[in-house]
């Protein structure tokens, strides 16, 4: 922690701006059914063919205001609403895209647009279906000729805006497509994020129509490099984990989402101890809180293990780990942006805080009854208290720049 209570700004690597419309009303079912990921996407199809392109400007721009007062100052928006409802083009091909941009400038935070590839509805081949002729891709070329336009748009300054790609699953990509892709985003410098192996089904179809799982597949097509970041990475098996290992591929991983979902838990410390890079995303913003996903995935290796203490630092230090590696580090890597001047003010004066940030802490009885006078909380310490006690409601400011986007908590626009 650098002054007493500043902490680098988050990267919230994993972002679907509009599906943070959902959370109210997905969190209930028919009791004579069941509720999975696949009937809430169904929920998801219906809001995402419901919005207007002003809308999805407005919906995302709540959302990243929220992001900001929360500690974010960077954004990932794994972006695949392109078109109108019905499939239509827009006259402008990227119009949905550059409304996301134009959300995020407006809110001051950092944004890498993930212009996401959407062209089939299924590992059998199946064609979109009616819901999903919003997000489909006719063709390579038409991918490419989106990121030029996206590549020449003034908001795209590689600073405050920049732009990657997407591979939206290897369900919605044509194994066929995998090696262009990615081509394509080594040719241009991109960063290249994809979800996979989120849902066992998934995994399970995968292996029985491509012989592999989604990560083989990916990495048998040329995908996974040092540059590239998949999402969830929930089911894994031995090699899928020695395979991400080997790539120097990231992990990025969205615990509030997937226990939503009902996803699963991810290998969280196998990866870890793989050398894999993790970071973390808000995914579908049922929950907008850095603070709980880094702890979540932090606790969640402790229960799949039986061990405390499993993602730290060199000096056995969790508080660092996730704070700086996986929370800010880790994050602007994956999306391609360099953090200067992006910081986080927690207040150090709230009664969650005080005892890592002030010297009046209780002493502990045993130290009392010896007469000893226990040394005032460490920078460490603080960490710690940071690590489990914060909260969106404790960020008193943020920075992007150097430049205040939050000042009392509040967004400043609003």
């Amino acid at each position: 922690m650098r002054a007493a209570g500043w902490l680098p700004g988050f990267a919230n690597a994993h972002s679907h701006a509009f599906q943070r419309l959902l959370r109210g009303r997905v969190q209930r079912r028919d009791p004579r059914a069941q509720d999975t990921f696949w009937t809430w996407r169904e929920t998801m199809y219906a809001t995402a063919t419901a919005l207007s392109l002003d809308q999805l400007e407005v919906a995302a721009r709540e959302c990243y205001v929220e992001c900001a007062e929360a500690g974010y100052t960077a954004v990932g928006e794994f972006h695949y609403v392109h078109h109108q409802p019905d499939g239509t083009r827009y006259d402008d091909p990227v119009a949905t895209s550059r409304a996301m941009l134009r959300a995020a400038r407006q809110v001051g935070i950092r944004l890498t647009l993930l212009y996401a590839v959407y062209a089939r509805g299924g590992l059998r081949g199946e064609p979109l279906s009616e819901r999903q002729q919003r997000f489909g891709a006719a063709s390579l070329e038409e991918v490419e000729r989106a990121l030029d336009l996206l590549a020449a748009e003034p908001l795209v300054d590689n600073e405050m805006g920049s732009i990657g790609m997407a591979v939206h699953s290897v369900r919605a990509v044509p194994p066929a497509w995998l090696g262009p892709l990615a081509e394509l985003t080594r040719e241009r410098g991109l960063v290249l994020h994809a979800h996979a192996s989120e849902q066992r089904a998934e995994v399970d179809e995968c292996r029985e129509v491509c012989g592999k799982s989604p990560i083989g597949l990916l990495a048998g097509e040329g995908v996974l490099t040092p540059s590239s970041f998949v999402v969830h990475a929930t089911h894994l098996d031995d090699s899928d984990v020695a395979t991400l290992a080997a790539s120097g591929a990231g992990v990025c991983l969205c615990p509030t989402t997937e226990g939503d979902l009902g996803d699963g838990v991810p290998r969280t410390a196998d990866l870890f101890a793989a050398g894999v890079p993790l970071s973390i995303g808000s995914d579908s913003h049922a929950v907008i809180d850095p603070f709980a996903e880094l702890r979540s995935a932090e606790y969640q290796a402790r229960a799949a293990t039986g061990r405390r203490c499993v993602l730290v630092d060199d000096d056995g230090e969790v508080a660092p780990m996730l704070l700086e590696r996986v929370g800010h580090t880790n994050g602007y890597a994956a999306l391609g942006l360099r953090a200067h001047g992006d910081e986080v003010l927690l207040d150090t004066e709230a009664r969650a805080l005080r005892s890592g940030f002030s010297g009046d802490a209780p002493q502990h009885s045993s130290s009392v009854a010896r007469g000893v006078s226990e040394p005032p909380p460490s920078q460490r310490d603080a960490m710690a208290v940071a690590m489990t006690a914060a909260h969106p409601g404790l960020v008193s400011r943020v920075r992007v720049r150097h430049e205040d986007i939050v000042v009392d908590g509040r967004h400043v626009g609003t």
